[in-house]
């Protein structure tokens, strides 16, 4: 039996090991695999095995030591959760004999969920459910859950809406507090109209042009040719004339942060009374507005502007089809167009083509890529996806409104604050392979003019300009499409910084108050300059909750709309293997590369625009270079806008996932 000394001795001993083993704190990060990492604040990155992994969600907070494997390398031993960020979710309910589980709708929750007899909710097998974490694995071993309510089964009509809708937390129906003080705004519009000295420019020929269904009428357009150029009035709505700050409506505004627009939906920010009714530019109706007079220079230059406060009344309301036929052929009259409108038309037209090519020269544009529209059936499923070309109408209207948000922008910029969108540039971990693409590619003697504005401008019409030694005057790479996948998303801010992608040294919106929170917010501080009322800064919290909720609104639309394509594709994909004339190995569809990753790449098919995946990761044949973000299979190259052909794979509808099987580079 040891004596106190040696029971001492021990214990320092044990103490003085224990001392020795790095301990550190950090964030779960979850893989493709059963496999993860921890990652901690000093940017060290720890290795998790599955066994580990099977204690622990990602985006957990542990606390863990280092230790050694038998073969020399290091890995993290969990020894306390310190917070998890998991709690709800949604996924799909399966019953395998008698397990019942959830199948998570989770980018990292790769794993089902158990789900105990007392806390199914009366789900059955294939019901889509929302759930949240009811027994958390650390120290348990066992992540169970607890089902909240059945959302709906996978046939049921704007499923696909719904169910990320509930995902990305976004806003349905708006509260009874919210529909009252729309409906008591409405009563008071001609006293908040008047609130404001407003210009009368209701005589002039102002027009609106929008999808033919649109309600939410956010500007309305009139132009003039000059001797000096054209005269460009543009006139926005003015919802911040009777939503004020810190009212119900306002606060919904803001956690909504944008109209969302499904494919079988649309989720206004404000009540439909106020945004498809009052606030709405609808024609032969008086509105208040802020308007932005434009004098543009024959070469499409913005020569001058001025803001003001105005009341105008739409003439008009034309879609993009009816305007791109008039422009197409101004000679033979529409008829459904006045008379008095077509020449304020022709001279949008005439104004929109000199600003465009004004940016080109001096700024940047972006090239038009194919967009696909779908057509849903009667029971609210995808019946046909066709090519949408972008025509002369919505490129006339885009052109006005940047105009205008750049004009905003300057005006802000002279003032104490403002409100931005800026944009970087390159990534700040991107920037030493782009400036070796640019010296390599463009010969270019100080590539690390990439990451100021004017330098990139330079390079990109460099780009834009074709390499003068190659036949045709194409670059072997995509020098374009690898440096847009390697720039910075933007961001709001309240400093006049510059927007690198659009080349501009300082950018905001404005023309869409009644369909996104930030417009309102750019609307009530360009007032407080005009008629000298005090307004503060706007908080760096209420930017990021701004943020946020526009994101989530982007990512439940795409991922409904996916959802939608996908099952689609599968209905396609069943009848082609039901033909007896299908070979195989399926119906080869033509594609191209849109995106590269270390792991693979995503083809988008040319017929219908749905995007799949080539995963590449389990072959030890396939090299990849990320300057040039090229894949490498033996002597053939896979690169970015690369065609290629490709069958199906597999399709899972309810986690957007299509996958596909490469059968060969086109030439």
């Amino acid at each position: 039996m040891l004596n106190l000394d040696a029971l001492s001795q021990l214990k320092s001993l044990k103490q003085e090991i224990h001392s020795s083993i790095p301990r550190h704190e950090g964030r779960v990060r979850a893989t493709g695999g059963r496999y993860g990492f921890v990652n901690t604040d000093d940017n060290e990155q720890f290795f998790l095995s599955p066994d580990e992994m099977d204690k622990v969600l990602s985006g957990d907070i542990i606390a863990f030591k280092v230790e050694e494997t038998k073969d020399g390398k290091s890995q993290a031993i969990i020894e306390k959760l310190i917070s998890s960020v998991q709690d709800e979710f949604i996924g799909q309910y399966i019953v395998k004999g008698k397990g019942h589980f959830i199948s998570p709708d989770h980018p990292t929750f790769n794993r089902w969920v158990f789900v105990p007899p007392a806390q199914r909710s009366g789900a059955k097998d294939g019901d889509l459910v929302a759930c949240k974490i009811s027994q958390h694995p650390y120290p348990h071993g066992k992540v169970q859950a607890q089902v909240l309510n059945v959302i709906g089964q996978t046939n049921d009509r704007q499923i696909e809406s719904n169910m990320m809708m509930r995902k990305w937390d976004l806003a349905g129906d708006f509260s009874e507090d919210c529909q009252n003080e729309a409906q008591a705004l409405l009563s008071v519009m001609d006293e908040a109209t008047s609130a404001d000295p407003r210009t009368d420019l209701t005589a002039s020929n102002w027009l609106t042009i929008d999808s033919a269904m649109s309600r939410d009428l956010d500007d309305a357009l009139c132009c003039q040719k000059t001797d000096m150029g054209w005269s460009l009035q543009v006139a926005i709505a003015d919802p911040s004339c009777a939503i004020k700050p810190g009212s119900d409506l306002d606060k919904e505004a803001l956690r909504r942060g944008t109209s969302s627009y499904f494919i079988d939906n649309m989720i206004p920010m404000l009540p439909s009374a106020l945004s498809e009714g009052a606030f709405s530019l609808l024609p032969n109706q008086v509105r208040p507005t802020l308007v932005c007079h434009l004098s543009i220079s024959e070469q499409g230059e913005i020569t001058d502007y001025r803001l003001e406060s105005a009341l105008i009344e739409s003439k008009a309301k034309l879609s993009y089809i009816q305007v791109a036929a008039f422009l197409d052929d101004a000679s033979s009259s529409d008829e459904q167009i006045n008379e008095v409108i077509q020449p304020v038309l022709t001279d949008l037209n005439a104004c929109a083509i000199a600003l465009n090519g004004f940016r080109r020269q001096h700024n940047l544009v972006l090239d038009d890529r194919t967009e696909y529209k779908a057509f849903l059936n009667d029971q609210g499923k995808i019946d046909q996806i066709v090519p949408s070309e972008r025509n002369v109408a919505h490129k006339l209207v885009e052109e006005c409104m940047v105009a205008v948000n750049r004009s905003v922008a300057d005006f802000l910029a002279q003032k104490e604050h403002g409100l931005f969108i800026q944009h970087a540039g390159i990534r700040s971990e991107r920037q030493g392979e782009a400036r070796a693409l640019v010296k390599e590619q463009l010969k270019i003697a100080n590539p690390e003019k990439i990451s100021t504005l004017e330098g990139f401008i330079e390079i990109q019409q460099l780009i834009a300009a074709g390499d003068p030694e190659a036949e045709g005057g194409k670059f072997e790479l995509p020098l374009q499409a690898i440096l847009a996948r390697q720039l910075e998303r933007s961001k709001f801010g309240t400093e006049p910084k510059p927007h690198v992608g659009m080349g501009l040294t300082a950018y905001t919106t404005f023309t869409s108050p009644i369909r996104k929170y930030n417009d309102l917010l750019v609307h009530r501080l360009v007032k407080s300059y005009l008629f000298d009322t005090p307004m503060d800064a706007i908080a760096a919290d209420v930017l990021e909750q701004l943020g946020k909720a526009q994101n989530n609104s982007r990512m439940a639309a795409w991922q409904a709309d996916q959802w939608l394509k996908a099952e689609w594709l599968l209905r396609q994909f069943t009848l082609e293997k039901e033909s007896s004339s299908v070979s195989k190995e399926g119906v080869k569809r033509a594609g191209k590369i849109v995106q590269v990753n270390s792991g693979g790449f995503t083809v988008r098919l040319d017929d219908c625009g749905i995007e799949g995946q080539i995963d590449v990761r389990r072959n030890k044949d396939w090299k990849f270079d990320t300057k040039t973000m090229t894949h490498k299979h033996l002597e053939t190259a896979y690169r970015l806008e690369q065609s290629v052909t490709v069958t199906i794979a597999s399709i899972t509808p309810v986690l957007r996932e299509v996958k596909f099987n490469l059968v060969e580079a086109a030439e």
